[in-house]
């Protein structure tokens, strides 16, 4: 267990809960407000600005937050987007960005991954800005806003890899935002496991020394000829 990361990741959520709440966030075109316990970072806008245009596509998004990336999509053509959190904070945050927003092509569940989410629906993209921090099994999280942060046993990218390709529409494709660190291989070596090809669309180290350090990814199910 890296101590020195947990240590930063709980200051830097800490520090993001001092302000007075809603706070107020012009973003991207949209007026954002974030509530409390609900992390909000400029990562967030950055894989939001790096995702390629969904027009006329169905998209669910894992892990919504505030619902940034899931109302931009919807208001700049997505056809529908479903958007899904394990806290029910993030689901009244998101409902109320879309409120706020006047945009009605979106709608907000509350769902641990996918355990909520209709097994016959089929989306044309699958999106998740995950939680990168892995700690063991274990490990207590202490307040809802840790959910954003840590994956416990890395269960959450487990799940989320071997389950995704069930939901995707035959062309279908994931994007993956993913806190490499230091050792990009934590994340390639576990889509080749679950038999994902991936093409990395962008990167950007938000710390110098790397301690936050995003990748997105595109990924798609290898399919095995007869």
């Amino acid at each position: 267990m890296d101590e020195d990361r947990i240590e930063y990741i709980r200051k830097l959520m800490a520090e993001s809960q001092l302000s007075d709440f809603p706070k107020y966030v012009p973003c991207l075109g949209l007026d954002i407000e974030v509530h409390k316990e609900v992390f909000w970072s400029d990562a967030a806008r950055w894989v939001t600005e790096h995702l390629p245009p969904m027009i006329g596509k169905s998209v669910l998004e894992i892990g919504c937050g505030c619902g940034l990336i899931g109302l931009f999509l919807a208001k700049n053509g997505a056809s529908h987007v479903l958007a899904t959190d394990i806290t029910t904070n993030a689901v009244e945050n998101t409902l109320a960005n879309a409120r706020r927003n006047e945009i009605p092509n979106i709608t907000c569940v509350k769902s641990d991954i996918f355990l909520a989410i209709d097994p016959d629906t089929k989306f044309d993209c699958i999106i998740w800005h995950m939680p990168s921090t892995y700690v063991p099994e274990d490990f207590e999280i202490a307040s809802m806003i840790e959910h954003s942060s840590f994956d416990p046993g890395g269960s959450l990218l487990d799940r989320f890899l071997r389950e995704s390709p069930h939901h995707l529409t035959p062309n279908g494709a994931i994007m993956l935002g993913y806190n490499v660190s230091r050792d990009k291989s934590i994340i390639t070596d576990k889509l080749e496991q679950y038999s994902l090809s991936y093409r990395r669309i962008a990167d950007k180290k938000f710390t110098p020394d790397s301690m936050i350090n995003l990748h997105l990814y595109e990924l798609k199910p290898i399919v095995v000829g007869p």
